[in-house]
């Protein structure tokens, strides 16, 4: 959701003349709400049901001067070519899987390591790809009429770590959760805030194991800006992330970031805006955590660089200029 309004978003910010089609509830509120045009329709997350609807057609017609398509995914393809065959058509996934996609020929990537990866594969068995980067914005600020207040820095004692993600392997919420036990063993009073949905069994049972249950919090699905403005630091532990829309939200509430040097957050946390750590390894998470609880100086200095990073290349124009950048690779005129 978050990335679909946020293309929409930055497009019109752009000065697209840009329109959300969406099956979800969720998305079409958030993208009225920042002025986005929507056709909301449970069809639109269907290949085929589009087809025999009068009311796609209908809209179909009033958009023909469509140029260029963004698909979310690959289920809207027969629909959307259907209705804009003149236009070009370019599909973004948020991982490496294939099978979808290949009916595509313009892919979209959401960093340049998932570039380099879409590059070596083939469309149809055996054409190469055109694959263009673009980027992924922040829509949750862009909702919030007014900023939310921030905690002080370790204000209370504790150094709290904020981490949002579904609870899985591919987040690294255990990697995190053994680099607290290092901490508080090195005289550290932190506790780990964990939001997202997931089985938190598993996790629990290995903070039990190294003592530090009464320092793990379980959240569940929580708003992303309250939360954030809760925390002294966010880390992503993520053993793969492609992209991570999450650190975004992060760096533009003001918090300073710790996350796994892989795919997305490389791309994002280049040149210090925040710190980057082999993914699984538990001693240089520790450390880097150690150095922004040590240190408020240092806190403040990547918060502030995150801050700047998110308002310059992931503020919503940014994002529409990348993608209108990408459709013209495509041949697409906007």
């Amino acid at each position: 959701m978050n990335a679909s309004v946020s293309h929409a978003h930055g497009l019109a910010a752009a000065g697209v003349d840009a329109q959300l089609w969406t099956g979800s509830t969720t998305a079409a509120r958030a993208a009225e709400a920042v002025g986005v045009r929507v056709f909301h329709d449970d069809a639109i997350a269907e290949p085929y049901r589009g087809l025999f609807s009068s009311e796609f057609w209908r809209r179909g017609r009033e958009a023909r001067e469509t140029r260029a398509v963004l698909h979310q995914g690959a289920r809207s393809w027969a629909w959307a070519w259907a209705l804009w065959p003149s236009a070009v058509h370019a599909v973004r996934f948020p991982n490496h899987r294939i099978r979808d996609r290949r009916v595509f020929r313009n892919w979209l990537a959401v960093s340049s390591m998932h570039a380099a990866a879409l590059r070596r594969e083939r469309t149809l068995g055996f054409l190469s790809p055109r694959v263009a980067t673009m980027r992924n914005g922040d829509i949750q600020t862009a909702l919030r009429s007014t900023p939310m207040s921030r905690r002080g820095f370790r204000e209370d004692g504790r150094f709290v770590i904020g981490a949002l993600g579904s609870l899985s392997y591919r987040k690294g919420q255990d990697v995190l959760i053994e680099a607290l036990a290092a901490l508080r063993a090195a005289g550290v009073d932190a506790v780990v805030r964990l939001g997202g949905g997931g089985d938190p069994a598993p996790l629990c049972a290995k903070a039990r194991a190294l003592g530090v249950a009464d320092h793990v919090v379980f959240l569940g699905w929580v708003d992303a800006v309250s939360f954030l403005s809760e925390i002294d630091v966010f880390c992503l532990p993520s053993r793969a992330e492609p992209f991570g829309i999450v650190l975004i939200e992060a760096m533009s509430q003001g918090a300073p970031v710790v996350a796994s040097d892989v795919d997305g957050p490389a791309d994002i946390l280049e040149g210090g805006a925040g710190l980057l750590t082999p993914p699984g390894d538990v001693a240089a998470l520790m450390e880097a955590l150690r150095r922004v609880a040590d240190d408020p100086d240092q806190a403040a200095v990547l918060a502030d660089a995150g801050r700047r990073r998110a308002a310059e290349r992931y503020a919503p124009k940014a994002i529409g200029e990348t993608l209108i950048e990408a459709f013209r690779n495509f041949g697409a005129r906007l």
